[in-house]
């Protein structure tokens, strides 16, 4: 965003200014050598490029800045030397601009601003963030939790550089990387009779009291799967978090049907849990990460870079039931 507020400002100067950069240098250029050839020869441009700047120049300030004479080459008017200093200071803060904006994109420190939805995301993230902030200790974070809309939203509005989201309603502006193929499963207190039918079957499942996760796609989800088998099962409860939902399959108040699993069998509560691979073949959801269209920012390439090399790991794929 500050780089963004640099160039907008570099690009303003540069649709006002009725002298070009070029022609700045050309000039600055033709002062520093005395003469034309040593400045196209330092500037790498054809002397008849340096001449026809030079004349722009002088037609811009209505004066002979330059004297031209064939056996002494180049002498320069007091004018002149005052109109050349200035350009020396106008095209070192334009550079010195330039710079600070490079540093801005390619260094690893501010902030890496994530949104995700994804309901264990804590399971995976601190593991894949803990050596890029040790290795870029100026570098600060801030996730937050968000719904796909919501995500997207904050994501296009500049509020979040990148997010980890379920791909689906995707907006456009949006340039996403897919992680995870994340099949439904079922999570059951242990020892649960469904246990000796693995991989158990929708319609056995939905024969149990099911905990709902009520998230914006979580829900549509689970209905999306019950209602394609003619399913309707008991909801006996709705909740906003998947702890909490995990942690009344733990108590006995019945089964749930979530699409990724954390690394612990363990709720909050202490009572242990088991997940259970469905049928095959039932819709996935698929995980992605997204960014605003474009180059990203160092920060945010180094950190796609991360969950790409996770999810090539064995304790990516622990995440998922199959």
């Amino acid at each position: 965003m500050l780089f963004n507020i640099y160039y907008s400002e570099v690009e303003d100067l540069r649709k006002n200014l009725r002298l070009s950069l070029r022609a700045l240098r050309a000039f600055v250029s033709v002062v520093d050598h005395g003469s034309i050839i040593g400045a196209a020869r330092d500037l790498n441009v054809a002397a008849s490029a340096v001449a026809a700047a030079l004349d722009q120049v002088e037609a811009e300030f209505g004066a002979d800045l330059l004297i031209r004479a064939r056996a002494r080459g180049i002498s320069v008017t007091v004018e002149g030397r005052e109109i050349a200093a200035r350009f020396r200071g106008l095209l070192e803060d334009y550079a010195d601009v330039m710079d600070h904006g490079r540093a801005l994109v390619q260094s690893l420190s501010g902030s890496l601003r994530i949104g995700y939805y994804a309901p264990v995301a804590p399971a995976f993230l601190p593991g894949i963030l803990r050596p890029i902030m040790q290795a870029n200790p100026s570098l600060r974070l801030e996730l937050y939790e968000h719904d796909n809309d919501s995500a997207q939203e904050a994501l296009l509005s500049g509020k979040l550089d990148v997010i980890l989201f379920a791909g689906q309603d995707l907006r456009s502006g949006i340039d996403t990387k897919p992680l995870l193929d994340l099949p439904p499963y079922v999570l059951a207190p242990d020892g649960h009779a469904l246990a000796d039918a693995e991989p158990v079957k929708l319609s056995e499942a939905a024969k149990h009291p099911v905990i709902q996760l009520d998230r914006p796609l979580a829900r549509p989800y689970l209905d999306r799967l019950f209602r394609q088998q003619g399913l309707k099962p008991d909801i006996v409860a709705r909740v906003d978090s998947t702890e909490m939902a995990r942690s009344l399959v733990g108590a006995g108040a019945g089964i749930a049907i979530l699409a990724m699993r954390p690394l612990t069998d363990i709720t909050y509560g202490g009572d242990r849990l088991i997940a259970l691979a469905l049928e095959p073949d039932l819709p996935k959801l698929q995980l992605f990460a997204g960014h605003v269209r474009g180059r990203p920012r160092k920060p945010v390439s180094v950190f796609l870079e991360a969950l790409e090399n996770f999810i090539t790991t064995s304790a990516a794929q622990r995440l998922i039931c199959q």
